[in-house]
């Protein structure tokens, strides 16, 4: 197989625990994007970057569609984690919105179902979060919960097409 990184960017930790598990399944290198030597990105040949969602755009990906541009020999894979259930849906929603015609685009994205740790998510995500639900609500006519609750909906299961996707450009 190329010689391959994944490479996250995570708030809460949900980004980061899909970038081990994947790292781990293809055993392959693992870095933390800000703590990661950006100078050796040339001794890759397939990189995967994975970041949470933030108001439907990708944690860093501005930094990213910049080393794609810089690198264009590299494979890229991206992917994104969030609390949508409606993969089919969101994925192609959060692409568009990430990556318009004349930027950098990776080979493939991928949108990986994860959850909402409020716990770890600082004062003004959560303010967002809370005005986006009330949003949803008052649209649906409902009312949101007084208390946000946290919740973790990652499994393996959602890497194995990224995986495959993966194994296949790495021959």
């Amino acid at each position: 197989m190329k010689k391959t990184l994944v490479l996250y960017k995570s708030k809460t930790g949900f980004s980061e625990k899909y970038a081990r598990w994947i790292a781990e399944e293809l055993d392959c290198d693992l870095a933390e994007f800000s703590a990661f030597d950006q100078s050796s990105l040339q001794n890759y040949q397939l990189i995967i970057y994975g970041a949470g969602l933030y108001a439907g755009q990708i944690n860093g990906i501005g930094k990213i569609k910049r080393r794609m541009q810089d690198h264009p020999q590299i494979i890229w894979v991206v992917f994104a984690t969030g609390a949508t259930p409606d993969k089919q849906a969101y994925e192609e929603l959060v692409f568009k919105s990430n990556f318009r015609k004349g930027e950098a685009r990776p080979a493939h994205f991928f949108y990986l179902l994860a959850g909402i740790d409020y716990e770890k998510m600082g004062v003004f995500n959560r303010l967002l979060m809370k005005i986006f639900a009330g949003m949803a609500a008052k649209k649906q006519g409902t009312t949101v919960p007084k208390k946000q609750t946290s919740v973790d909906l990652s499994n393996r299961v959602y890497i194995e097409e990224l995986l495959r996707y993966v194994r296949l450009k790495g021959r």
